[in-house]
């Protein structure tokens, strides 16, 4: 059984319709948006509604980096994860580069291992090196892990 390609259309104000529909419900990155509109129409067509998006500030790198940088804060995600997430989104470093500078990510870490773990947990050297483990998967330095680590013992034992 054979299936047939669609073919894509060149039509741009339908591209440009559907991009301003992707963008209502969320922000996209403009690589984002990009692969989601070409899947349905040219490559021209697509680029002319992103240009004319951009344009008309209804898509926004700027928008999109603060956006991801709170989802990652919230998550309790490291800054690793978030240049991650950023590089494979088409977000230039450079935009999220004050945001990691100005945060606490020694707190977020701590934070994380209070909410998720229990006094004993951190208490027990095999459970610690698992812990530390779980913070350095979620993107948090080697550093960063020990340190929040530290803080989170610190904070058991003064309650």
């Amino acid at each position: 059984m054979f299936v047939r390609k669609k073919e894509k259309s060149s039509d741009v104000s339908k591209a440009k319709n559907s991009a301003i529909a992707f963008l209502a419900r969320r922000e996209y990155s403009k690589l984002e948006l990009y692969q989601k509109l070409f899947l349905r129409y040219t490559k021209e067509a697509s680029l002319e509604a992103l240009s004319y998006c951009v344009s008309n500030n209804y898509q926004s790198d700027l928008r999109y980096s603060q956006m991801l940088c709170r989802h990652t804060v919230n998550q309790f995600y490291g800054p690793l994860r978030l240049i991650r997430d950023a590089k494979v989104k088409g977000i230039s470093s450079s935009l999220i580069q004050s945001f990691i500078d100005e945060t606490d990510w020694d707190e977020i870490a701590k934070d994380f291992l209070l909410k998720k773990y229990t006094k004993d947990e951190l208490s027990d050297y095999e459970k610690s090196q698992k812990v530390l483990a779980v913070l350095a998967r979620r993107g948090f330095s080697n550093s960063c892990c020990i340190r929040a680590f530290e803080l989170a013992k610190e904070s058991f034992d003064a309650s």
